[in-house]
C-alpha cells in the first residue's frame, strides 16, 4: 500500500522509533526488501543512534575524522542535499512512564557537514519520527521544542539552514503533525487540533480546519489533502492551496488509507465496508472534481504504478483472507485479475510489469512470488516461500527472498530476470540484500556469524555471468553512494557495542578504514556523496564527525 506523506506523532510510536535509526538521506538507502528472514541493505539500525550511550573509555583509534561538534550526541542527521548535518546533544530519556526506551529530548544543532561552527537551533527536541523534518531544497528545519510526550506536541519552530544569523522563528505551541509542500514553499501543520497553511518561512497562516489528524500535499502542491481525527468521523476532506481560505470539500467519512496518484490527478482512498464488517472498501476520484466512485468492495492494499497509468488493488477479502489483485486503469473502471490471495504487491519502476505475493500465508509471513507483465502479460510464479521481493531501478529484474526445507533450511536469494524461463538462486543464506544504482549488480550479505553481526558483503554482476564475488568480510551494515560507486560499510567491534567505518571503492576494490568506535548508522553527506558523517558516542573523543569518504 503507498504511504502517505509527512510525519505523525502517535500510534506505532515505539516500532517507528525502532526501525527509523538517526534519518539519513534518501538516497542512503541500503537496499531492500527486509534483512532474513526480512529485508534491507545492511543490518538493522535502530536504537544504537538514538539510546544515550554510557561513559567509556571508547575505542582506541576514535577520531580520526574532523570534528564538527564535541559532546554527547544522539540521532544524527543529514539534509536532502547532504549540506548539513543536525543532531541532538545530551539527550536524555523523558521522565514519564510508558515512553518508548529510545524517546530523547535534547538541544538541537545543526552544522555544515563540511566543517564550521555548530549552530543551537532549539531545546527540548525529540528524536520521534516527525519531530524534526526538513524542506525539501534544505533551507529550512522544522522542529517542535518543548516536546510534550504526554500530549505528543510541541512548539513548532522553523530554522534557516542556509543563514546563521536568521533567528528560529516559532509557528505554533501545541503542533502534533506538520509537513512541508513539494516545492518546500508552503508549510501544513496541526496546531491543537486546527490545520493551518500558508508560506515559508514566517506566514500568514491560515486556519483550514478543525479536529485534523494529517495532511497531505499532491505532488503538484495544488491540493492539501486532510485527514480528520475519529472524533469527528475520520473524514478526509481536499482544500485548495492557493485559496485555503474556502471551506474544505468532504470526499467521505469513515477513512482509513488513502493515496495520491504520482501526476496529481487522483485519490485513491478506503472507507469502512457496509457489507464486509471490519474491511474497507475502495473509492477513486478525480482532482479537482471530487466525485468519488467505488471501485472495490473489501480492499485492502492499493497502489498507483509510478507513471499514474495504473491502478492496483485487492478486492473481496475476508477478516482474515488477503483478497484477490486487481489491476485496471488507473482513471477507474473495471481491472484484470492477476493474482489470488495478494498481501504484498508492487510495480515495476518503469511501470511495464507487477511484481506480488500469492497465495499468502500471514501465519508463515510468505507467499508465492509471482510477476506478471501489463497490460496484457499472463502471471507467471516464479518462487515459493517468499517473505519479500525489490525490483531493480529499470524493471528488468526483481530478486526475492525464498525459504528452502531440503535438504536443510536456508533462507536464499533469488534473481528473476523479467522474461525469463525461470528464477536462478544467487547465493545461499542471504541477510539483506538490494540492487546497485543503474541495475549493474545486485548485492548482498552473507555467511553471517555473530548473530548477523559480521557478514560476507557480495556483489553479482547483471547481466549475470558468472558467480557473486566477495567484495569484504566481517562487514555489520552497508551503504551505496548515489552514483553506486562506493560503499559505506561498518564493523561491528569486540571491544564494545560500537563499530568501526570503511569505505569501498566499487572500480579500484579499495578499501579503507575511515574512523572506529563509531555509532551506527552512519550516513553519506556532502556533493555527490563525498563525505561520511557520524556519532562517537563514548570516551574523551565523543562528538559528531565527517570525514570524506574516499579510500
Amino acid at each position: 500500500m503507498r504511504m502517505r506523506q509527512g510525519r505523525l506523532l502517535g500510534a506505532g510510536l515505539v516500532a517507528a522509533l525502532v526501525m527509523a535509526g538517526a534519518g539519513c538521506k534518501k538516497s542512503d538507502g541500503g537496499g531492500g526488501g527486509a534483512a532474513s528472514p526480512g529485508a534491507g541493505g545492511g543490518a538493522a539500525q535502530g536504537s544504537a543512534a538514538a539510546s544515550a550511550p554510557a561513559p567509556s573509555r571508547g575505542a582506541p583509534g576514535a577520531g580520526q575524522g574532523l570534528l564538527l561538534a564535541a559532546g554527547r550526541a544522539a540521532d544524527l542527521r543529514v539534509t536532502p542535499d547532504g549540506q548539513y548535518a543536525t543532531f541532538l546533544l545530551n539527550g536524555q530519556k523523558p521522565r514519564l512512564d510508558g515512553v518508548p526506551p529510545q524517546m530523547l529530548l535534547g538541544e538541537l544543532h545543526g552544522v555544515p557537514v563540511a566543517g564550521g561552527e555548530p549552530r543551537k537551533l532549539g531545546e527540548g527536541v525529540t528524536n520521534v519520527p516527525g519531530g524534526l523534518l526538513y524542506t525539501p531544497d534544505s533551507k529550512y528545519a522544522l522542529f517542535l521544542t518543548g516536546y510534550n510526550p504526554a500530549s505528543q506536541s510541541g512548539a513548532l519552530t522553523v530554522a534557516s539552514l542556509v543563514d546563521a544569523k536568521a533567528e528560529p522563528t516559532v509557528l505554533g505551541t501545541a503542533v502534533s503533525y506538520m509537513l512541508p509542500s513539494p516545492d518546500g514553499s508552503r508549510l501544513a501543520f496541526v496546531d491543537a487540533g486546527r490545520l493551518k497553511l500558508g508560506a515559508l518561512p514566517s506566514g500568514p497562516f491560515t486556519e483550514v480546519a478543525g479536529e485534523v489528524s494529517t495532511a497531505q500535499f499532491t505532488p503538484d502542491g495544488k491540493t492539501l489533502l486532510i485527514k480528520r481525527r475519529l472524533s469527528a468521523a475520520g473524514g478526509l476532506a481536499a482544500v485548495s492551496v492557493e485559496k485555503p481560505e474556502e471551506a474544505p470539500r468532504k470526499l467521505a467519512d469513515q477513512v482509513g488509507d488513502y493515496a495520491v496518484s504520482p501526476d496529481g490527478k487522483r485519490v485513491a482512498f478506503q472507507v469502512r465496508s457496509e457489507s464486509v464488517r471490519g474491511l474497507y472498501d475502495l473509492f477513486l476520484t478525480e482532482l479537482p472534481a471530487l466525485k468519488p466512485q467505488r471501485l472495490a468492495v473489501a480492499s485492502s492494499a492499493f497502489a498507483f504504478s509510478p507513471d499514474g497509468k495504473w491502478l492496483g488493488r485487492t478486492e473481496n477479502g475476508k477478516p482474515d483472507v488477503p483478497g484477490d489483485l486487481y489491476v485496471g486503469p488507473a482513471a477507474g473502471g473495471a481491472g484484470r485479475k492477476l493474482g489470488e490471495r495478494v498481501e504484498k504487491f508492487s510495480f515495476s519502476p518503469d511501470s511495464q510489469a507487477v511484481g506480488f505475493l500469492e497465495k499468502y500465508d500471514s501465519t508463515a509471513g510468505a507467499g508465492l512470488m509471482a510477476v506478471a507483465s501489463l497490460p496484457d502479460g499472463v502471471t507467471k510464479q516464479v518462487g515459493g516461500r517468499v517473505p519479500n521481493f525489490i525490483w531493480g531501478s529499470d524493471g528488468r529484474y526483481v530478486a526475492f527472498l525464498s525459504r528452502f526445507l531440503k535438504p536443510e533450511y536456508s533462507v536464499d536469494l533469488m534473481l528473476y530476470p523479467l522474461g525469463a524461463e525461470k528464477a536462478e538462486k544467487v547465493h545461499r543464506g542471504v541477510f539483506g540484500y538490494g540492487f546497485m544504482p543503474g541495475n549493474t549488480r545486485v548485492v548482498f550479505r552473507s555467511n553471517c556469524i555473530r548473530n548477523g553481526r559480521a557478514c560476507d558483503f557480495k556483489a553479482l554482476d547483471l547481466p549475470r555471468t558468472g558467480e557473486p564475488q566477495t567484495w569484504m568480510q566481517g562487514i555489520f551494515s552497508y551503504k551505496l553512494s548515489s552514483d553506486g560507486q562506493r560503499v559505506l560499510v561498518t564493523y561491528a567491534r569486540m571491544d564494545s557495542d560500537t563499530y568501526d567505518v570503511a569505505v569501498y571503492d566499487v572500480k579500484t576494490q579499495a578499501r579503507k578504514t575511515l574512523d572506529q568506535g563509531v555509532q551506527v548508522p552512519v550516513s553519506f553527506a556532502g556533493k555527490d556523496d563525498s563525505r561520511a558523517v557520524y556519532i562517537i558516542g563514548q570516551g574523551p573523543k565523543a562528538g559528531v564527525y565527517s570525514v570524506a569518504a574516499v579510500p
